[in-house]
């Protein structure tokens, strides 16, 4: 899976904030994760407009979908570096949409580098993982590890019933302690 451009009808967002540049990417297999791309021309425009942008996004961009609506991402890019308290502040700002601040990148971004951040920030496409040369070696014993070990998860009547016995000796076991 990767992301894609989409055609997305920005004329009344754009009309509200002329001086950034919208535009909309969605995941490759499923409209799941829904990208609205604001490109900024400094980090104080991003600042003073990110708020109002937002606002805005909640009128015009609707999902259509429950799980679209969990994974609406506001991707804010900007030339400059944006201030640590500003970015931490924007980026844990989850109403309408979760935030993430691309800074250092020249506007305006060509569509097959706005793919890559993305592919790179969202799906992770980045990320190497080498596990030929990893051993773990655990010698740490816990009782409680012993009695949950080989506890069934499934939804039977037994498994409900050991996973209560269990329960009851947990309980227990921290009764002594």
């Amino acid at each position: 899976m990767s992301m894609l451009i989409k055609d997305f009808d920005f004329s009344e967002i754009k009309s509200n904030f002329p001086s950034v540049s919208f535009e909309y990417y969605v995941s490759e297999t499923q409209t799941f994760i829904n990208c609205i791309l604001c490109e900024f021309k400094t980090a104080q425009s991003l600042v003073e407009q990110w708020e109002s942008i937002q606002d805005s996004v909640s009128v015009y961009h609707q999902p259509k979908t429950e799980a679209e609506r969990w994974n609406v991402y506001l991707i804010l890019l900007c030339p400059e570096t944006i201030d640590i308290r500003n970015k931490y502040i924007i980026q844990n700002d989850t109403y309408i949409a979760r935030k993430l601040i691309v800074e250092n990148e020249s506007v305006p971004v060509e569509s097959s580098r706005v793919i890559q951040i993305l592919n790179n920030e969202l799906l992770g496409f980045d990320l190497k993982a080498n596990f030929n040369e990893v051993t773990v070696d655990c010698n740490y014993n816990s009782t409680i590890t012993d009695l949950l070990i080989d506890t069934p998860l499934d939804a039977s009547v037994s498994a409900r019933s050991i996973r209560e016995e269990k329960v009851e000796l947990l309980i227990s076991y921290v009764g002594t302690l």
